[in-house]
């Protein structure tokens, strides 16, 4: 079996894969920036250490930077094509490059596929799409991911917020969003890199249908506050993913089903 070949190996939601691949007997090959917890230290950008791991395997770029004070989201473009340029030097045969459910802004209550034109809502999607287009490639497949568990919102909010404030929109309800718990993303990123069908240019990564975040705050047993929603505020992100349930089980997962996934994938408590 080949590894995963995972470059960005120290954020949020590849060390939750990490441990899914770990405790499933899946080789992967760990890349970060700081060596780290990680088997190659590598940043992108910097000359390429030699890898003859990743000859013929599937390198899943997860590096980048995500949103919050002093952050640069525009370096995201130049980190995925220097990822993908790590991968191809290294002889990788696939290259999956995690992008964001983001590049689409708001939805509506109906699910989008890949065909919808991408409509970003704020800076990071934006930056997401660019990284996209500037990575894009005949051996490369950007995963537009939905929300994941234990990762994003609202669960950082849990871990962080005593009493967690959600916006109210005009048909009273509050924001839903499409989800994927850690180990359903894990086995899935697995299913794709081991696929001998060819993958499209882009996939929506997500469980089946959405989630209120409400719901996944009374199921862990927390209360929120609620306040009108502002202008530009987004009420529903929901994907369709019948493009990827032709390369793995895409099972609808509920909050509980969420909340259990990101117990058991969570850091372990120091």
């Amino acid at each position: 079996m080949k590894p995963l070949i995972l470059i960005g190996a120290s954020g949020r939601v590849a060390r939750r894969l990490r441990r899914v691949w770990s405790a499933d007997g899946r080789p992967v090959v760990a890349i970060a920036r700081d060596g780290c917890d990680a088997d190659l230290a590598w940043s992108p950008g910097a000359p390429l250490p030699p890898l003859p791991q990743a000859r013929d395997a599937t390198a899943i770029v997860m590096a980048g930077v995500v949103p919050g004070p002093g952050r640069d989201v525009d370096a995201n473009a130049a980190i995925a094509v220097a990822c993908r340029d790590a991968a191809r030097a290294w002889g990788a045969r696939r290259i999956l490059v995690l992008s964001s459910s983001a590049v689409y802004g708001a939805t509506g209550p109906v699910p989008v596929s890949e065909d919808a034109a991408p409509a970003p809502a704020n800076a990071y999607g934006a930056a997401k799409l660019a990284a996209e287009r500037a990575a894009a490639g005949p051996d490369v497949t950007a995963l537009r991911l939905a929300n994941v568990a234990g990762a994003s919102e609202p669960f950082l909010s849990l871990a962080t917020v005593t009493d967690p404030l959600l916006d109210r929109f005009a048909d009273g309800d509050g924001p839903r969003r499409s989800f994927i718990g850690p180990v359903l993303l894990a086995r899935c990123l697995a299913a794709l890199a081991g696929t001998d069908a060819s993958l499209p240019p882009v996939l929506n990564v997500a469980a089946r249908g959405s989630v209120a975040m409400a719901d996944i705050f009374t199921a862990a047993g927390r209360t929120s506050r609620w306040r009108p929603a502002p202008d530009g505020a987004v009420q529903h992100v929901h994907l369709d993913v019948t493009a990827l349930s032709r390369y793995c089980p895409v099972p609808h997962q509920g909050a509980a089903d969420l909340l259990s996934q990101a117990s058991e994938t969570a850091d372990p408590a120091r």
